[in-house]
């Protein structure tokens, strides 16, 4: 499994894959985790992107695991409730690595 250099370099790629297939959503770190004795923390991307046609960004963005050779992953998505309607929450996992 690739591990990156930083989150700014999965950000990129991320937003790059969307802009590709035609959407303007962006990218951004949700949290990370990282266990006793690594170097290596495990970081969860979040999309922000209206409830309303986004299962066409969801089959656009399933696959990115088979792109980045399992680098970045998707995991999944949440909906939550706003004041302007519902939003729907696409997740990644990426490893970073900031001695790689």
């Amino acid at each position: 499994m690739i591990e990156y250099l930083s989150e700014a370099e999965v950000i990129g790629i991320i937003n790059q894959r969307l802009l590709d297939a035609g959407f303007s959503a962006k990218a951004s770190f949700y949290s990370d985790t990282q266990r006793e004795n690594t170097i290596t923390r495990e970081c969860i991307f979040k999309v922000a992107v209206s409830l309303t046609n986004s299962e066409s960004i969801v089959n656009s963005m399933h696959d990115i695991g088979y792109d980045t050779d399992r680098g970045i992953s998707y995991k999944g998505s949440q909906v939550e409730p706003t004041k302007e309607g519902e939003i729907r929450y696409l997740f990644f996992t990426a490893l970073i690595n900031p001695e790689r």
